[in-house]
């Protein structure tokens, strides 16, 4: 029971590590490369920005816990014939890390320059969560449902 907790602890650890990307790292960059019109000013732009990637890295992380959650107490590992199903329910939950940087991407107010260095940085940041916590953090079992993550993984 230690081992479960533990790999959904170091998945919040590794959203959280997002999460100081986001203010320590990507906000800075904004600043620096970002110029907004007359009707908002960059430290607007640039909460809105901060906001819409928070929003986004928690949809995301909340996607990978499911996923954990589904494999470690709800699915079942009979027959490898059935793995691919999994791996379908895996990719439902990529697809919902991928649409919560919709609101992000429409709710963002727009800039003058370099406003669309912001939707590459959702994107970024929600896929690259949801698939390192899910490479990385998922059950025993089904460690290996995520693309290429038997070349991350080997314990």
């Amino acid at each position: 029971m230690v081992k479960p907790i533990l790999l959904m602890i170091l998945m919040l650890i590794l959203a959280f590590l997002f999460f100081l990307l986001v203010i320590f790292g990507e906000d800075p960059l904004m600043d620096s490369y970002v110029s907004t019109g007359p009707n908002i000013t960059l430290d607007v732009w640039r909460e809105s920005f901060r906001y819409w990637a928070q929003i986004g890295i928690a949809i995301t992380t909340l996607a990978a816990l499911i996923w954990f959650v589904l494999g470690q107490w709800f699915f079942n590992m009979n027959s490898w014939f059935r793995a691919n199903k999994k791996r379908t329910v895996w990719l439902g939950l990529f697809l919902v890390a991928a649409l919560a940087v919709v609101p992000g991407i429409v709710l963002t107010p727009t800039a003058q320059e370099w406003g669309r260095l912001a939707w590459a940085f959702y994107i970024l940041n929600n896929l690259s969560l949801f698939y390192l916590a899910t490479a990385l953090f998922s059950p025993s079992s089904f460690k290996y449902v995520p693309w290429l993550s038997l070349r991350l993984r080997y314990w």
